[in-house]
């Protein structure tokens, strides 16, 4: 019996059988499932150039919140952390911990 359904016939090289014959529904399922609008592809290729022209206007954008650090005086972002000074802060702490560690390590 399996091997009737996939025997082919010998003028046009066709299944004896189709898929939409065996399930009927199967159309209307998949259209359930996915409307023909997820379906949809483009016709054509998009060319270099519109596909540059389209994403012109992707690129990088001026920083308009630049202030100097009341600190150091260095350029930064304004409501964020200085570099440098942040730099400086933190070999500071790392030098006390390090410190404060060789102390308890040597008592």
């Amino acid at each position: 019996m399996a091997l009737a359904l996939f025997q082919t016939r010998s003028a046009f090289r066709a299944p004896l059988f189709s898929l939409p014959a065996l399930i009927p529904s199967l159309g209307a399922l998949v259209e359930e499932l996915f409307p023909r609008i997820l379906l949809a592809v483009p016709k054509k290729k998009v060319s270099h150039s519109r596909k540059a022209m389209r994403a012109a206007n992707k690129g990088l954008k001026d920083k308009h919140n630049i202030v100097n650090c009341p600190g150091c005086g260095s350029p930064k972002l304004a409501h964020h952390l200085c570099p440098n000074c942040y730099s400086f802060l933190s070999r500071l702490w790392k030098s006390k911990s390090k410190s404060n560690n060789d102390m308890h390590a040597s008592s």
